[in-house]
């Protein structure tokens, strides 16, 4: 069965349930025709004060990530990503004058279909707002444990109302292209189904989630944008270690550490300090000190099994001799320490690795395509630049400066999501 909770422009906190897709895309044509007559300037005028409601609502703020994505919907960010993924927002609208009689337009591929991982609330926002810019219908499946909170988060989008050129539009337009929707992950029949449907598939998850729905059958025609699972990591230069803001660079990473419980893809696993004239004890006695100033104003909840990982790890290295460990009476942070240059598989629960290399310009062995953000302090910029060009030849998608390894931005591994959702038409006229 499918819960359906976001049908129509109307949200169901008690979901309805369907058997099949077939209600749920039967108001689809008239819903993408409403959407495709919505000018591109008032979905961005919309998103906007959807972006302001989000950053007036404290309970909202509460939410990890809420407060980056009512910067990420501000009219200024939209317009700025409209730029960098087609250029002109025009496109979205009209067909475009090019010369000599040809006109170039950007349509909707359609039906955008998400399978959303459950690490992130703010993922299927994110998923969703972009495929709607790009003038798609969209169906997302929410984890069960992320639906109440996408709900609260949607909800925030009714009742707006914004005019443009003396005609008044109304949020109600955008929420009718989107319909929210849980259905148990094993169901292959759904799952083909939903497939099926899709002109688009935006698939976020792990290796099984991704490699699963990858295979279900599908037009020939639909475009698959997929978000798997992916590594992260931190690194400091020997010029930061040295100075005198460096606590202030340490506060930032173990920001980076501590939102969203380390679980996104985008969270630092290990960091790699380069060596310095600065002691890897005192480095970690600084990253600890971060951790006891930084990490008490965000709430660390961890699960049963989390603890015994996290448990075991502390046990392991307590009895080694060749590594360290630095960490918290309770379960705060985990500072482990070792000198093997690899990429170590993630604890999680606030557990960092600690690693020093002789340069980080040695860490080009370790990248492969897994690796999605590199966050960094690095303080010289001829030496970012050469940095960045080494491991994104090397595979990684993000190099980020610390401090901002969470924050959506655009591309996100390696793709610029709304040009992927739609087809350049071309119209020619030259007789």
């Amino acid at each position: 069965m499918i819960d359906c909770y976001l049908l129509d422009g109307h949200i169901y906190h008690e979901k309805i349930r369907y058997c099949n897709f077939k209600y749920i895309i039967e108001n689809t044509t008239c819903n993408l025709e409403l959407l495709n007559s919505i000018p591109s300037e008032v979905i961005i005028l919309i998103l906007d004060e959807y972006s302001r409601k989000l950053s007036r609502n404290k309970n909202m703020l509460k939410i990890e990530g809420v407060a980056y994505l009512s910067f990420f919907l501000r009219k200024a960010n939209i317009e700025k990503l409209i730029e960098l993924n087609i250029g002109n927002k025009k496109y979205l609208d009209d067909f475009v004058d090019k010369g000599k009689g040809k006109f170039v337009k950007a349509q909707g591929r359609g039906i955008s279909c998400h399978w959303v991982a459950g690490n992130v609330y703010t993922l299927a926002i994110y998923s969703v707002v972009q495929s709607i810019i790009a003038k798609n219908f969209n169906i997302a499946r929410i984890p069960e444990q992320s639906l109440q909170m996408v709900l609260k988060l949607l909800e925030c989008m009714e009742n707006i109302e914004v005019n443009y050129m003396g005609k008044s539009y109304s949020s109600i337009d955008i929420l009718k292209n989107i319909c929210i929707i849980y259905f148990n992950s094993k169901d292959e029949d759904l799952n083909r189904e939903m497939s099926h449907i899709a002109d688009s598939r935006i698939i976020w998850g792990g290796q099984y989630a991704v490699e699963h729905i990858s295979l279900l059958p599908k037009k020939t025609t639909c475009k698959d944008i997929i978000f798997g699972p992916k590594y992260s990591f931190a690194v400091f230069d020997s010029d930061i270690l040295e100075c005198d803001s460096c606590e202030k660079y340490m506060d930032r990473l173990v920001l980076d550490i501590v939102l969203f419980g380390q679980k996104a893809c985008s969270s630092p696993q290990v960091l790699f300090v380069e060596k310095s004239n600065k002691t890897l004890n005192y480095i970690v006695k600084m990253l600890e000190s971060s951790f006891e100033k930084i990490g008490v104003k965000h709430k660390n909840i961890l699960d049963e099994g989390q603890c015994t990982k996290i448990i075991n790890e502390r046990g392991f290295y307590s009895l080694s001799l060749d590594k360290d460990i630095c960490c918290s009476r309770g379960m705060e942070y985990t500072i482990l320490i070792n000198n093997d240059i690899k990429l170590e598989e993630p604890v999680g629960g606030r557990c960092i690795f600690v690693k020093e290399i002789d340069s980080i310009f040695n860490l080009e062995a370790l990248i492969t395509r897994r690796i999605q953000t590199v966050g960094f302090a690095i303080k010289d910029e001829n030496k970012i630049f050469k940095f960045a060009d080494l491991v994104t030849k090397a595979g990684v998608d993000r190099v980020i400066n610390i401090g901002n390894m969470n924050d959506y931005d655009c591309p996100w591994d390696g793709y610029l999501m709304i040009n992927e959702l739609v087809r350049w038409c071309n119209l020619n006229m030259n007789f």
